[in-house]
C-alpha cells in the first residue's frame, strides 16, 4: 500500500498520494492565496492541512465513512483540516471549504443553514440557485423553514442540493439587508454574541423569526413568476390535451362514417367505358 506524501506551500501542507503531486501543489497554492472573504475582516494566514483524495474509496477511508456518500469535500475547523475529493471542480470545492474555516475562525457558533449558505455565497456557487427552478416546494407555493433547511442539509443528495440553494438565498437576503456593508455587521455581532437571535436584533432590528418570515416572503416574490408560469403551463397542457382528444375522437368518428358509406358500394358496369 502506497504511503501518502506531502508538499508545503506557504502555510498550507498538502497531503496526497503518489500521482497527485501536481494537483496537490496547485490546490495548496490556491489555498495559501485565498484572499478575503465576504463580510469578514482580513486575518493573518494560519497553518492549514489539505488532504487530497483521488477517489471515493480514499475519501471514505480518510473520513472514516462519517461523510455522506455524495460529498466531495469537508472542513474540520478544530484541526484546520480540509479534505477534498478530486471529482468535479476541486478548485470550487476548496473555495467552499476554505470559507467554512474562515467563518469559524471569526464566529464561534454558526447555524448549519448559515454555515453552508455563507460557504456557497463565498465560493460563488450561483448555479446552485438554478435547482430552485425545478424545486417541488416552490412549484407548489411552499418555502421551507430554516429548521427544515437545516434538516435537509443532513439528508439525502436531492434534499441536500435543494437545501444548499435555499440556504444560499437566505444568506443573500441577509447580505441585501446589510446594504453597502453586506454581511459585515451581522458577522461582527455574531463574533461578539454567538446567539443568532440577539445578533439579528442588534444588526437588523429583527428577531430570527421575523427574518425567517421576511426571507420566505422575499423568496416567494422572487420566484412568483415561476408559480405563475407553471400554472399557465399546466393550463395550456390541459387545453392541448383536450383538443388532442377531441381531434382523435372526431377522426375516429369520421373514419367509421366513411366505412359505413363504403360498405356494399360497388361501381356499376358501364359498357361505354370511362369518359375523360
Amino acid at each position: 500500500m502506497q504511503a501518502p506524501q506531502q508538499v508545503q506551500v506557504g502555510e498550507v501542507t498538502a497531503v496526497y498520494w503518489p500521482g497527485q503531486e501536481a494537483v496537490a501543489a496547485a490546490l495548496a497554492e490556491l489555498a495559501d492565496g485565498a484572499g478575503s472573504w465576504p463580510g469578514l475582516p482580513a486575518a493573518p494566514q494560519r497553518p492549514l492541512r489539505l488532504i487530497i483524495a483521488e477517489n471515493t474509496r480514499r475519501f471514505d477511508s480518510v473520513a472514516l465513512r462519517r461523510l455522506p456518500p455524495w460529498g466531495v469535500g469537508a472542513a474540520f475547523p478544530a484541526s484546520r483540516t480540509i479534505l477534498i475529493r478530486l471529482d468535479g471542480d476541486p478548485r470550487r470545492v476548496l473555495r467552499h471549504e476554505l470559507a467554512h474555516l474562515a467563518l469559524h475562525d471569526a464566529v464561534r457558533r454558526v447555524p448549519l443553514w448559515l454555515d453552508e449558505g455563507y460557504a456557497a455565497r463565498a465560493a460563488g456557487e450561483w448555479d446552485r440557485l438554478d435547482g430552485l427552478l425545478m424545486n417541488w416546494r416552490l412549484l407548489s407555493g411552499q418555502v421551507p423553514t430554516l429548521d427544515q433547511v437545516t434538516a435537509a442539509l443532513r439528508g439525502g443528495r436531492p434534499e441536500a442540493e435543494a437545501a444548499y440553494a435555499f440556504a444560499t438565498t437566505a444568506v443573500l437576503y441577509l447580505e441585501r439587508l446589510g446594504r453597502e456593508r453586506g454581511l459585515a455587521p451581522l458577522l461582527a455581532n455574531l463574533a461578539a454574541e454567538p446567539d443568532l437571535d440577539p445578533a439579528m436584533r442588534a444588526t437588523y432590528g429583527l428577531t430570527l423569526a421575523q427574518f425567517e418570515t421576511a426571507w420566505r416572503r422575499d423568496l416567494k416574490g422572487r420566484y412568483g413568476w415561476l408559480l405563475l408560469f407553471t400554472s399557465f403551463t399546466a393550463l395550456w397542457v390541459m387545453v392541448l390535451l383536450l383538443v388532442g382528444l377531441a381531434w382523435r375522437y372526431r377522426r375516429r368518428r369520421d373514419r367509421l362514417r366513411r366505412e359505413a358509406l363504403n360498405d356494399g358500394w360497388v361501381i356499376p358496369p358501364d359498357s361505354q367505358g370511362p369518359s375523360a
